[in-house]
């Protein structure tokens, strides 16, 4: 403790003579709040039960750990790594984004609507971020994310294809001074800076931060904050990204599909659109399929019609002379046709299934699997596996382990998360292996008082192993106070330990 007041003083010194030219080493995102900073926040939050559904969630999977290190939500990737998109990808892999890829707070990346989610009113189009931190560190830029229209985070694990980069901001100083908003939890100082909300996106939505140390270790924090946008984006001029049904059409028959995509401007374009519509005799005319598709884009993103002052109307009667209209600058879209249709997106979510395994010693090392897991689609699949105990090597549907050490037979559990990248959907199976002692114990059935054993029977028990002994002592070996092993010393007379 003394320690702690000492380091805490030097602290709030070195925050009266270097402010504002200071920024912190570890933090967290308070405004819009993000998980963890929420849950820490709640009263009965070292109950271990907290009154919070989502909260609860949380402990009941990675304890109060999360909370407790609401501020080290943190990654390290070495300079220049954290400069590189695809780096930062690999290792804060997808569905792990809220707990920074590490396992000890994965709770933090629970798929649910009960998060406590944060409603927000865009002024100007835009709505203010802020990081609070407790320790003094060197200058750090912040990345803002927010969950692409349509994406609906409480039925999805968040991926990096869900996000789209709204900011970015330099961080070279901090600020000291809360005035009237105090830190959510205790804090030395905070980062606070405007942040532009796309203009049409209202409803559910994640905002993921990643606030980034510039310096060799590349220690970066990363945040998920649960929002609910309301209106109030600043409108933004439409974009005229060309005809919608092109003359290549023409050659649509029944029994194929219609492909539609519209794809973003980052430098990996990804597709914000992805629509296939499978044509049939009854919607073969473009008059039909053209305004079935149409239907099907999520306005917030694009329309498809003609521009009637700041409107976008569909005309039904020529549908040639509708064009994609999108209020971002640089995106395109692509129309094709796929012969012969294409499967559709089966909408079930995979199931995950882990074999059962037979009994394993102390230090013995065993494999699990997954094989019998069920996925309905053919796109990307992950698997996740999960122990309340630590090592392990993990490949897709198999994860080899070495078993605990144990004094007396033990139960541990595996944990196998599935997710399929077609419908973004997931399931979860556990299961448990009985560990038993290294040296002894678990070969022979188990030592039950009462039972009317015989010369000869061999049990366990308490991790060693016993053989009643021959008449005439056979008759104790039944007898509780001859329970093998017990400290009265009386199972010598009744048992040979083996």
């Amino acid at each position: 403790m003394n320690n702690y007041a000492k380091r805490l003083c030097t602290w709030t010194l070195a925050a009266l003579c270097l402010a504002p030219a200071l920024s912190w080493a570890h933090g967290a995102v308070d405004q819009p709040i993000s998980r963890q900073v929420y849950c820490r926040t709640l009263p009965d939050f070292w109950s271990g039960n907290p009154s919070d559904a989502g909260c609860a969630a949380l402990a009941k999977k990675s304890g109060q750990y999360p909370g407790q290190q609401w501020n080290e939500v943190a990654h390290l990737i070495k300079e220049p790594g954290y400069n590189d998109p695809e780096t930062v990808k690999r290792e804060v892999p997808d569905g792990t984004l809220c707990a920074a890829a590490d396992i000890k707070k994965d709770g933090l990346n629970i798929v649910s609507d009960d998060w406590y989610r944060t409603d927000v009113v865009p002024s100007n189009g835009m709505i203010d971020v802020r990081i609070i931190g407790t320790a003094p560190h060197v200058p750090s830029f912040a990345k803002v994310f927010l969950t692409r229209p349509g994406f609906d985070p409480t039925r999805s694990p968040l991926t990096w294809n869900d996000l789209v980069l709204i900011h970015t901001e330099q961080l070279p100083t901090a600020q000291t001074n809360w005035g009237s908003n105090p830190p959510a939890l205790p804090s030395s100082g905070y980062f606070k800076f405007p942040v532009p909300i796309p203009s049409g996106q209202i409803g559910k939505a994640t905002l993921f931060v990643q606030w980034q140390r510039i310096d060799p270790a590349g220690e970066g924090f990363y945040n998920c904050s649960d929002i609910n946008i309301a209106g109030g984006g600043v409108p933004a001029p439409w974009v005229d990204l060309g005809q919608f049904i092109d003359a290549v059409m023409n050659e649509l028959k029944a029994g194929d599909s219609v492909h539609f995509r519209i794809l973003d401007n980052t430098p990996q374009a990804k597709e914000v659109v992805d629509i296939t519509l499978p044509i049939t005799p009854s919607n073969l005319d473009p008059k039909i399929w053209g305004r079935q598709l149409a239907d099907q884009i999520n306005p917030s993103i694009a329309k498809v019609g003609e521009k009637q002052g700041s409107n976008i109307v569909f005309n039904p009667t020529d549908p040639s002379v509708n064009s994609v209209f999108t209020t971002a600058k640089g995106y395109s879209k692509a129309m094709a046709i796929i012969p012969g249709g294409e499967k559709p997106i089966d909408p079930r979510a995979p199931e995950a299934v882990i074999d059962s395994h037979a009994p394993v010693k102390s230090g013995d090392t065993f494999t699990m699997n997954g094989r019998n897991s069920k996925f309905y689609n053919n796109g990307p699949i992950r698997w996740q596996w999960d122990n309340d105990f630590l090592g392990g090597n993990f490949h897709e549907s198999t994860a080899t382990f070495t078993a605990p050490t144990v004094d007396k037979t033990t139960t541990v559990n595996i944990s196998l998360t599935v997710y399929d990248g077609s419908n973004y959907k997931n399931d979860r199976a556990t299961t448990t292996v009985t560990v038993n002692p290294g040296s002894g114990g678990g070969e022979y059935p188990a030592y039950v008082p009462g039972t009317n054993y015989k010369a000869g029977d061999k049990v366990s028990h308490n991790g060693s192993n016993y053989e009643c002994k021959p008449w005439p002592a056979t008759g104790w070996c039944s007898l509780p106070a001859y329970e093998p092993g017990h400290a009265n010393g009386n199972w010598v007379n009744a048992w040979d330990k083996l």
